[in-house]
């Protein structure tokens, strides 16, 4: 989206994160935006963290998926234990 950052002092810095406290950015159809605080990313560092949100988005949609299974295996084992236990008791008591 943005083609070039124009701080006070005309700084360009490709490949870092600059602390913006005012800015003019010319975005890609032309218009100049007049910008107070924030950012500026570049665009490999853009292009970097748009990927690591999707592999995080990804990361978590699969632990959603597989947190459903955790409880069914808890019941199951402890059904398991217990019915184990209660069968042991019975021999003891006999």
């Amino acid at each position: 989206m943005v083609l070039t950052l124009l701080l006070s002092g005309g700084v360009r810095a490709e490949g870092e994160v600059l602390d913006v406290a005012r800015a003019s950015v010319i975005l890609q159809d032309g218009r100049t935006v007049d910008v107070s605080e924030g950012c500026w990313l570049s665009t490999s560092r853009c292009v970097d963290t748009a990927q690591e949100v999707r592999r995080l988005h990804a990361e978590n949609e699969a632990l959603r998926q597989h947190s459903g299974d955790v409880p069914l295996v808890k019941v199951l084992v402890a059904l398991a234990l217990g019915v184990g236990l209660g069968f042991t008791v019975a021999q003891f008591a006999q």
